[in-house]
């Protein structure tokens, strides 16, 4: 049987970029900035919102993680 570590390994090494729940992000062809929520790494998404908040609140969204783009 093969240990959950290894599966998340394996999983991380398919990602090439290093983004973290907590972080702002650009997501491609987009020029607003958005807060990771949440990372799924097997399937490669991740939930974000729009940064600042708005007043009302910001929806939650799912997105491939290969659409996010870390804020360097």
């Amino acid at each position: 049987m093969k240990s959950s570590k290894h599966v998340i390994n394996k999983a991380r090494r398919g990602i090439e970029k290093n983004i973290n729940q907590g972080d702002c992000v650009y997501l491609n062809n987009q020029e607003e900035l958005f807060q990771v929520l949440g990372i799924d790494n097997s399937y490669e998404k991740c939930w974000v919102r729009e940064w600042p908040l708005n007043p009302n609140g910001s929806p939650v969204f799912e997105i491939s993680i290969k659409q996010v783009s870390p804020n360097h």
